[in-house]
């Protein structure tokens, strides 16, 4: 399902996750347009930005994964080396160590083929 409507980005602001959260502010929605809206609370969506209408064709739209709220495996894998990250209170920054073990699991790896 595809929703299109003109908004307004009234804020954006850089997370320490490396995320971005936006506030979008829109011209007054039917009550049609309104449902389908909170339809997609809480779930993983796309959105394109433009400064015109956006037809089908021009949507670069990506293969979807079979459940669209699930975490593709290495989504799966980061989030659990942070929760280890954060309970070993590792100093330093969450991407230096995350960097240093995916070498170190990818040397694993390699060495059992030499």
């Amino acid at each position: 399902m595809i929703i299109q409507f003109s908004a307004q980005i009234e804020s954006a602001k850089a997370n320490n996750d490396r995320t971005l959260s936006l506030k979008v502010d829109t011209q007054e929605l039917s009550a049609e347009e309104t449902a389908k809206v909170f339809s997609f609370f809480q779930k993983q969506i796309w959105i394109a930005f433009a400064e015109t209408a956006i037809s089908k064709e021009q949507l670069n739209i990506p293969e979807v994964m079979d459940e669209m709220d699930k975490k593709s495996p290495s989504q799966r894998l980061r989030d659990r080396m942070f929760v280890v990250f954060k309970e070993k209170k590792v100093t330093g920054t969450f991407d230096d160590w995350y960097k240093t073990q995916l070498e170190k699991i990818g040397d694993n790896y390699l060495a059992k083929i030499a």
